[in-house]
């Protein structure tokens, strides 16, 4: 199988880049999710669980996923686990979607009362998706 030339392309660094800033949203929502919504049960327990288990999930799959990408990682390695931490970090707003009626992260108070997550979710699922995007451009060996 071949192996993508992350490190020999323009693609390939972008995508490193982006992949850089999702591994740093993940890490923001993380901590986010640790100090605030897990302890003070913000959401009530069975989806603060949920909410802090898929912010472990998305921030090892992302960090594994860049750690395995400089060495080198073929193709449809890149595109499924960029995809499965894209689906990770969405999981918990869709749901606050159908619990409240209403996506916090386009809301502007939601920035005022919890900026590390705002700013973490963008930077996870912008990263992600372009991360995903690029993983298609990138030459292969």
């Amino acid at each position: 199988m071949t192996k993508l030339k992350v490190w020999s392309s323009a693609s390939g660094i972008i995508g490193l880049f982006f992949l850089v800033a999702a591994v740093t949203g993940t890490v923001f929502q993380f901590i986010w999710f640790y100090l605030k919504a897990f302890q003070f049960g913000l959401y009530g327990p069975p989806f603060d669980l949920i909410f802090f288990i898929l912010s472990i999930a998305a921030m090892a799959l992302l960090g594994i996923l860049l750690i395995v990408s400089i060495i080198g990682i073929p193709r449809v390695l890149w595109l499924i686990v960029a995809f499965l931490g894209l689906a990770c970090v969405i999981v918990a707003p869709i749901m606050v979607v159908i619990q409240t009626g209403v996506f916090p992260y386009v809301f502007g108070g939601w920035y005022v009362l919890f900026p590390m997550d705002f700013i973490g979710f963008w930077l996870a699922a912008g990263g992600a998706l372009l991360a995903l995007i690029f993983g298609f451009f990138i030459e292969a060996d």
